[in-house]
């Protein structure tokens, strides 16, 4: 295929354009195929497809200023924001001086209530209007340049550009994210300040409010730094990665990084930020967009010769930016352009401009808009898959955006920019292009939000200690406060005083044999289940005993989140046992791969536990050897192809809430866990939290103390009463799972009160910048409820499905 004819218009509906526009269509539409036609090697007609439909939003220009910036941000219907059917989309723009350079003026909106048939007539924001500098500190200090205040003087002008307005579900906020831009006499400053801004939209006002300036670190290489036109990925918890460029004012070259910040749907906060990355080629690295798909992140990235696209495993370090290059190995052709993703849950696609489309009048080729489908693997775009998305017609359309509207429909807004002058002669007019992709499946990433949304208000309630016990710490000794004696007071004396705390409960408990990277798997049975399937299977769970267990793998290719589930006997968790303690059968149901583990020979005979190398001669606590054995069952599934290594969480009830609780705190590759009235701490006075028992923590070489509570008769044994005697408890242990989170579903041996123990790991993850990471549910009785599991369903789906 010729780089002349290597893009095509995919099944184009026409509604809504000019005659014109028609004309080109179909002219692109006579000489290239569609979508539906082509005979891509990669994809076959069963797999991911779209349709397209143009539509524009306005047209025509007075031939002084032209609209730009043109990007929608959606407010989800049926909310209490939008109790609607359909989505509200507000879109945004702002008027170019056409005789300028990068002069803009205040922020427009208009909004659409009919999934783009019709739009208001633009509205000018009044908050959006150029502030002007004073002479006096205050001034300075309110438009955020106090450490910038040599590069400027009185009267110079600042407002807000490359707007980019998105839904963060957590908040039920419409946030927009740019950067500012400082003008002297309407010119803007060469060598000027720049920060990154935001603004959230007034649903009951219908208009944005002032716009802030997100506070970074004060270092002087940050004192150029903005977020204009970028992509953002909120996760799942409500913070916010947001990908900036930044460069000192007086350099020419920027760098990129990826910031995460804290949103509490007013508040913009910055908490760190990743890897920090350039390209010794003019301008550096710049306008970084970032997508999700498939558990990993990938940012494509502007550069003055070519763009750059690189990955990461958690959204802030990445690779080393790699030229953008099609799959035959030849550059992409884009050059000082942005690009911005298109991430379906079947498919990762990138919009860009290029060279090589009959484009040379095009000013830097930034036109037509192009979108093609990406190789997640080999960082390649597919040429075959090109699509022209938005034709050409003389007008740049490189200052894009990119919004999903339903989990079926995604929108590429682009207005065309008429600089230079002359553009208009190639037919076009300043129309703002609307153009929206009809998937054949449905976008389960946005599913997924929606999802996790209403995941998230199920469980948002059980994150926070009552009030008159949110700041108590009970008895339970601070895990602030190093063997020396010295406090913690920021996350790397934190990690310091958490190796501690390992070494330490290692020197008690035992040292764990190694755990195999790879554990053979024998299928003992294999049946077929009404959406999932069930094998029973064999495998060694420490070096000396097998053990059997169930798997239940879901329907669909995966990768799929996964739960280890543990108690007394693996039956009981797929539904063979006693009522609401069928964790396993339930998450399948969900979309998980569950493995089922129990210890049922020695519960049969009493002994209940794990011990290593023999009961005679146990080297390692019994408790924490049935954590070593939860972690082997993690490796079983993290080598499964159909499971996300990354989304393994686990739970169990009582014996079974011990066993997940000590192995997913000494275990860091658990994602998240569950435990269901374990008896969170030490309690004497409980016979139900009786870690005295030679099974859990109170290990002695038989024969035993007679099972029960502790008395002078009876006395503990082994290792329990030295914790007790000591000052030690459980809380200790809790500590480990930070940041990770975890839910107490909490019954009569964990009443309300244990939040004094919890407040000790939420002041942790505090430190650490976390919030919303420690839950606890309460019911009176031991036994499960449906209302109890239910949270635990919904805690998992929220933690385990997506990007968080």
């Amino acid at each position: 295929m010729n780089s002349t004819s290597a893009a095509s218009y995919g099944s184009v509906r026409i509604s809504n354009y000019g005659i014109c526009v028609c004309l080109v269509l179909t002219q692109i539409c006579l000489i290239t195929a569609s979508l539906h036609a082509q005979s891509s090697p990669q994809f076959s007609r069963s797999e991911l497809s779209y349709t397209l439909t143009p539509t524009v939003a306005s047209s025509g220009y007075d031939g002084q200023t032209c609209w730009v910036h043109a990007r929608a941000g959606i407010i989800p219907q049926a909310t209490a924001e939008n109790p609607t059917d359909a989505p509200n989309v507000v879109m945004t723009m702002q008027k170019l001086l056409l005789s300028g350079s990068d002069v803009f003026y205040e922020l427009h909106q208009t909004v659409s209530h009919d999934l783009s048939a019709s739009w208001s007539v633009p509205q000018p924001q009044t908050s959006m209007l150029r502030r002007r500098l004073g002479k006096v500190p205050q001034d300075a200090e309110a438009l955020h340049v106090r450490d910038s205040l040599e590069l400027l003087r009185a009267g110079d002008e600042v407002t807000v550009c490359d707007f980019v307005p998105r839904w963060h579900a957590h908040s039920a906020t419409l946030l927009g994210t740019g950067q500012t831009v400082w003008y002297r006499d309407n010119h803007v400053l060469k060598e000027r300040p720049r920060g990154v801004a935001y603004a959230t939209f007034d649903t009951t006002s219908q208009t944005w409010n002032p716009w802030r300036v997100l506070q970074l670190p004060r270092e002087q290489k940050f004192a150029n730094a903005g977020a204009g036109s970028g992509q953002r990925i909120d996760l799942p918890n409500g913070d916010i990665l947001l990908p900036i460029y930044y460069k000192r004012p007086a350099e020419t070259q920027y760098s990129v990084t990826v910031c995460r910040c804290h949103f509490d749907g007013q508040i913009l906060v910055f908490v760190e930020h990743g890897n920090e990355m350039t390209v010794p080629v003019d301008r550096g690295l710049a306008e970084p967009s970032l997508a999700f798909f498939q558990g990993r992140f990938f940012l494509t990235l502007r550069n003055d010769q070519q763009a750059y696209v690189c990955s990461s495993e958690d959204g802030l370090n990445f690779s080393p930016p790699e030229a953008w290059r099609f799959d035959n190995g030849e550059l992409l052709g884009n050059y000082n352009t942005q690009q911005h993703w298109v991430a379906h849950s079947s498919g990762l696609f990138l919009v860009y401009t290029r060279r090589g489309l009959d484009n040379d009048h095009v000013f830097r080729h930034r036109a037509p808009l192009v979108m093609a489908r990406i190789d997640p693997n080999e960082l390649r775009v597919i040429r075959s898959s090109e699509q022209i998305v938005v034709p050409e017609r003389g007008a740049r359309l490189g200052n894009f955006g990119v919004t999903d509207v339903t989990p079926y429909e995604t929108w590429i807004t682009a207005a065309e920019w008429m600089q230079p002058e002359g553009a208009e002669v190639h037919g076009s007019n300043n129309s703002v292009h609307v153009v929206k992709i009809h998937w054949n499946q449905e976008n389960k990433l946005l599913s997924h939000k929606n999802s996790q949304t209403s995941n998230w208000e199920a469980i948002r309630p059980y994150f926070s200690p009552p009030s008159e016990i949110v700041n108590e710490m009970g008895k339970f000794g601070s895990l602030m406060k190093f063997a020396d004696g010295r406090m913690v007071t920021d996350t790397e004396q934190w990690g310091r005083r958490r190796s501690e705390i390992v070494q330490q409960w290692q020197n008690w408990l035992g040292n764990w044999p190694e755990i195999p990277a790879q554990i053979p798997v024998e299928v003992l049975a294999t049946s077929t289940e009404e959406g999932f399937v069930k094998q029973k299977i064999r495998f060694s769970w420490t070096p000396n005993e097998l053990t059997e267990a169930y798997l239940l793998i879901p329907e669909g290719t995966g990768p799929h989140p996964a739960v280890v589930t543990v108690y007394y006997e693996p039956e009981t968790s797929i539904g063979q046992g006693k009522p609401l303690r069928d964790f396993g059968l339930q998450l399948v149901r969900r979309g998980f791969v569950v493995l089922s583990l129990g210890t049922t020979e020695a519960t049969q005979a009493q002994t209940y536990a794990l011990y290593y190398p023999s009961l005679e001669n146990c080297e390692v606590a019994p408790l924490s050897m049935l954590g070593y054995a939860a972690a082997c069952g993690w490796t079983v599934l993290a080598n499964r192809p159909d499971v996300d290594a990354k989304r393994i969480g686990i739970v169990g009830h009582s014996f079974g809430g011990k066993w997940a609780m000590f192995a997913a705190c000494l275990f860091d590759k658990f994602a998240c866990a569950a435990w269901s009235d374990p008896g969170i701490v030490f309690d004497s006075s409980r016979p139900s939290i009786n870690y005295w028992e030679p099974w859990y923590l109170g290990y002695h070489p038989p024969p035993w103390r007679k099972r029960g509570m502790i008395s002078s008769d009876n006395p503990a044994q082994g290792l329990y009463p030295q914790l007790v005697r000591e000052g030690h408890d459980l809380h200790e242990l809790h500590a480990l799972m930070a940041p990770r989170p975890f839910l107490v579903s909490g019954g009569s041996e964990d009443p309300p009160h244990r939040w004094q123990a919890l407040n000790h790991t939420r002041a942790i993850n505090e430190i650490l910048g976390y919030q919303d990471r420690v839950a606890m549910t309460n019911r009176p009785a031991h036994d499960p409820t449906e209302a109890s599991n239910a949270v635990i369903y919904d805690f998992f789906e929220y933690f385990l499905n997506g990007s968080n």
